[in-house]
């Protein structure tokens, strides 16, 4: 792909993102959030502002707040301790914080506000990744593109990434997943498919072990 057809994707996916959450961008400015009830506000929203002060105060691997004392990965890992997107999130917030361009990420109502950019940002890597892969097949630019909006921009992804944001994640890899597979059988290359395997694990085991299944049919029936 060339670099004009590149940024043109990364254009097109960013804008396909602000569109597709047009309606949660309205909501913001009535004073209502990207975030579900329940598990969304109960657990998605203090977790992340649990980890974004302990990082910030240095605390990556240890805290006190858990009882008597425990480790933030282990006590945490089903949330978003080794989440790939909360890493770059906490990395913008806390420089954005460095140089006053957010106020207060330490508390709970910043992250409810930024849930919905979050979510943009996600989705436009999804669907960039996704292009990128449905072009490995030979599929023309145009038809890549959309189906990966129709892949990433699903009812599934937003309920996910309202409820239980986390597992919006499983769509960033799934595609790197299939792209193993076909590295495999195409090229007789297998760092792809391990590097995705273990990028799904390292996130999250729970929807790891959910993609896996999906894969072991793809690979069986391809």
């Amino acid at each position: 792909m060339s670099l004009k057809k590149a940024l043109l994707l990364i254009g097109a996916s960013i804008a396909v993102a602000f569109l597709a959450h047009g309606f949660f961008l309205y909501q913001l400015t009535n004073g209502q959030f990207m975030v579900g009830p329940n598990d969304g506000t109960a657990q998605m929203l203090p977790f992340k502002q649990f980890l974004y002060n302990s990082f910030s105060d240095g605390m990556v691997f240890y805290s006190h707040q858990f009882g008597l004392g425990g480790g933030i990965f282990s006590q945490l890992a089903y949330y978003f301790s080794t989440s790939t997107v909360f890493f770059v999130t906490f990395l913008l917030v806390f420089l954005g914080e460095w140089l006053h361009i957010f106020q207060n990420p330490g508390d709970v109502l910043f992250w409810a506000n930024a849930a919905v950019f979050v979510n943009i940002f996600r989705l436009t890597v999804v669907i960039v990744i996704t292009t990128f892969v449905f072009r490995y097949f030979h599929i023309r630019f145009l038809y890549a593109f959309l189906g990966a909006v129709l892949y990433g921009a699903s009812v599934m992804y937003f309920r996910h990434a309202s409820f239980w944001e986390f597992f919006a994640d499983a769509y960033l890899w799934l595609p790197l997943l299939v792209l193993g597979v076909e590295k495999i059988v195409r090229e007789k290359k297998p760092w792809w498919f391990i590097f995705a395997v273990a990028i799904s694990i390292i996130n999250n085991f729970y929807f790891a072990y959910m993609n896996f299944l999906f894969i072991a049919i793809y690979a069986i029936l391809r």
